[in-house]
């Protein structure tokens, strides 16, 4: 019994000597393995109790090419149970204070050679696997500051510090960064659980900048991570002002940024071969945005974007599926700088994806040539808009509304900066004022580089009020490097009726005015360069036919080519012909040149050329006239040949007054002041002379009795032949008419033939002579209408 108690109280001895000697023993080991690791370490340990173990002041160092670092401790307090420690060699608690780290980072072979490098763990990345690797049931540490500095002297990037807490328990891994210098702003937190699940919280300003909840597992060599992580936009004036954004990326001086609300969510997987680098893994996401931005330009109050798109990254190559895509931009109103400036406003423009597009490229290009690597297909927009108003400043509102218009845009080349774009519009209305403007159907197709822009269009015009179609096409180029643009148009519009189009917006036409035939041509060139335009114009007409009150124009001809320089001259060139005006006289085969001059100053002035109509089986010539349109004042000279006395006559409409010959001879014309005159015109018969037969009516032959010299004259016009006959007219600007008429001759059937002459005054309004001619004609149809 005595040896059982000696041997008994041995071992009690024993357990208790190793007990007393575990602090030594436990400082010795740590010693030893630290030395090992080429670790220099100073520490001061402490056993405050049975189960409580004390390190103070505590220091570890180690400087060599590959490592470099520094770490220091003030308090660290272990907890254990003995058994439990010799067991599972797990201590129950540590906690430590305040712990720094000061870490030199080695240049890696990525960044001296260019090229990644393959990766190798030192341990397994999953937190089951951390947690397992602690040796406490749990850990806390209070406060911990990170300083981190590249050990390249040609590293710019500036060091990086930053602080913050940790804990674990068997169950969970929590990681706080709370306050990084140059980003005070800026906060992180990582949470695991022993499911390897876990959270990672980015906050900029107290909002959350971004989350992401991800599981991970591992299947040597693949480590899967399933994610998804959302993006909040409206910290991101935060990040951005935060100095160490910019002093670990140079970004452009950036204004302060519109106010942004929405979502970017990632949701998908990445298996990464840990054997192999970087370089093998395996991406797969989709990628939803709902972002909307608050006036990010002066002239829009809000945009509002969403997308949904696939993103897939294997073995280096990428491929981003865009499968819907939606911009619409709210309030939109756009003007010059200039005062006066038309507006263009709209309350809202919608812009969206047609058909899925696919973007792909490698991410080496990508690293080497940025955005111009992607190689983006043939794609197709559909445009809607609401209302657009233009606002011109003295003008009615012009309101313009749309079908969808279909945009395509097609050969893309972010690396040349070159595009092909098809703005095709099936229907487009238009209101100036309250009056509608032709339909419109437009077809525009353009080639946009770097060094130039050019441009075809087609506009398909249709109105009730046409007689057809208008149709409009041109092209146009603009030379970038210089702004000079050039252009081509040409166009049809048909006549008829137009003139109740454009009475819609101009209340000055007269309703006595009528389109009936005709088509209106035109091409034209421009040449622009920065805000001075020149034009080239050529205009025609072919067949028009008009009416005003009860003068009516038939089969007019009209030929111009108008010029307009840079320096502001204008010219316009031009012929006329109609067929037939009927004004009461007819006029035929009117034809006639002139040339129209606006110089620099403003001051115009318009050339006629000689002009013809034939007039009554004669011809009336004008001699070429210069005048100045500011203050018309000309004298020129009209010829009358060839003027057949029946049909003069018979203008008279008198009854039984007949008579043959011809008439030739001159007026001159004054013209000033607005008014027009003739002085001393003078139209004399052919030396073949002629004859006049006047049978006097009734009335008249009353009027002889009364008045004997008047029955001697009717007398001797009953067979007048004449030798001569000449007119003199003098017009006055009020249309008062003088005509005095001498005749000289004989009627063989009167006083055996004596020898006559006498002169004839006639007096009368021309104006009104023509009215009361028109009025004449158009009851003599009115009559042969109506009883037909």
């Amino acid at each position: 019994m005595r040896k059982l108690l000696i041997a008994t109280a041995l071992l009690i001895l024993l357990i208790a000597s190793l007990y007393a000697a575990l602090p030594a023993i436990a400082e010795y080991s740590v010693r030893q393995a630290l030395t090992g690791q080429q670790i220099s370490a100073r520490f001061d340990l402490k056993r405050p109790g049975l189960n409580r173990i004390e390190i103070s002041k505590l220091k570890l160092e180690k400087h060599s090419p590959d490592t470099s670092f520094t770490l220091t401790a003030d308090t660290i307090s272990l907890r254990f149970n003995p058994w439990q420690l010799f067991n599972t060699h797990r201590i129950e608690s540590l906690t430590i204070e305040v712990l720094q780290l000061d870490l030199h980072i080695p240049t890696t072979q990525a960044e001296t050679t260019g090229q990644p490098a393959a990766t190798q763990l030192p341990v397994l990345p999953l937190p089951s696997y951390l947690l397992s690797q602690i040796p406490a049931d749990s850990v806390e540490l209070t406060h911990y500051t990170v300083n981190l500095r590249s050990s390249s002297d040609s590293d710019n990037r500036p060091p990086l510090t930053f602080t913050g807490h940790l804990s674990s328990n068997k169950d969970r891994l929590s990681i706080g960064i709370e306050q990084i210098e140059n980003a005070p702003d800026i906060a992180l937190t990582v949470m695991a659980d022993h499911e390897n699940k876990g959270l990672l919280t980015l906050t900029a300003g107290g909002q959350p900048a971004l989350e992401t909840q991800f599981s991970l597992a591992y299947q040597n060599p693949l480590l899967r991570v399933h994610n998804q992580t959302t993006l909040y936009p409206e910290p991101l004036q935060t990040l951005l002002q935060q100095p160490l954004t910019g002093m670990l990326t140079e970004l452009p001086d950036i204004p302060t940024l519109p106010e942004i609300s929405g979502t970017v969510t990632f949701t998908g997987s990445s298996q990464i071969p840990l054997d192999s680098g970087f370089s093998a893994t395996r991406h797969q996401y989709r990628i939803i945005s709902q972002v909307s931005l608050q006036q990010p330009v002066p002239e829009l109050a809000q945009l509002n974007i969403q997308q949904t798109s696939d993103l897939t990254l294997v073995n280096g190559e990428l491929a981003l599926s865009i499968e819907r895509l939606s911009v619409n931009a709210k309030q939109v109103a756009v003007t010059e700088k200039q005062t006066g400036d038309p507006i263009i406003s709209t309350a809202a423009v919608q812009v969206e994806l047609v058909s899925p597009l696919q973007l792909k490229s490698s991410v080496a290009a990508l690293t080497e040539s940025g955005i111009h690597a992607l190689d983006v297909p043939r794609t197709d927009l559909r445009l809607h808009l609401q209302p657009v108003t233009i606002k011109t400043s003295g003008q009615p509102d012009l309101q313009i509304s749309t079908s969808p218009l279909s945009l395509t845009l097609s050969e893309i080349s972010l690396s040349e900066y070159k595009v092909q774009t098809d703005l095709n519009a099936d229907q487009i209305e238009a209101v100036y004022d309250t009056y509608p403007l032709p339909q419109i159907q437009l077809h525009s197709h353009a080639a946009i580089s770097p060094d130039n822009i050019t441009h075809r269009f087609t506009l398909n015009l249709r109105d009730q009020l046409l007689a057809g179609d208008m149709q409009v096409s041109g092209s146009t180029t603009t030379h970038l490097a210089n702004n000079h643009t050039t252009g081509h148009w040409k166009t049809a519009v048909p006549l008829k009726g137009i003139e109740k189009l454009l009475r819609r917006f101009n209340k000055e036409i007269p309703p006595e005015l009528t389109f009936t035939a005709g088509t209106l041509q035109q091409q034209g060139w421009l040449d622009l360069i920065n805000s001075s335009i020149a034009l080239r114009m050529l205009n025609q007409t072919h067949k028009a036919s008009l009416s005003f009150d009860q003068t009516h124009l038939y089969e007019i001809d009209w030929n111009s080519e108008t010029v307009k320089n840079h320096r502001g001259k204008v010219e316009d060139t031009g012929q006329l012909k109609i067929a037939f005006i009927d004004v009461g006289v007819p006029l035929q085969n009117v034809s006639g040149g002139y040339r129209f001059e606006q110089d620099t100053t403003g001051k115009q002035s318009v050339q006629l050329s000689s002009s013809t109509v034939d007039l009554l089986g004669g011809t009336v010539t004008t001699l070429p006239v210069t005048l100045s349109l500011d203050n018309p004042d000309f004298t020129t000279v009209i010829a009358v040949t060839g003027i057949d006395l029946a049909q003069l006559i018979a203008l008279e409409q008198q009854e039984g007054l007949t008579g043959s010959g011809t008439l030739n001879g001159q007026m001159p014309v004054r013209f000033r002041e607005g008014e027009l005159s003739i002085k001393g015109g003078q139209v004399h018969s052919t030396p073949a002379g002629g004859w006049i037969r006047f049978e006097p009516p009734e009335e008249f032959l009353a009027l002889a009795k009364t008045t004997p010299a008047l029955g001697i004259a009717f007398d001797a016009l009953r067979n007048m032949r004449y030798e001569s006959l000449g007119i003199e007219l003098d017009y006055q600007p009020d249309g008062e008419a003088l005509l005095k008429t001498h005749l000289k001759g004989r009627n063989p059937d009167w006083n055996r033939g004596q020898p006559v002459d006498f002169t004839i005054n006639i007096e009368e309004n021309v104006p009104k002579l023509i009215q009361a001619l028109q009025f004449t004609d158009k009851l003599t149809k009115t009559l042969e209408k109506r009883y037909r």
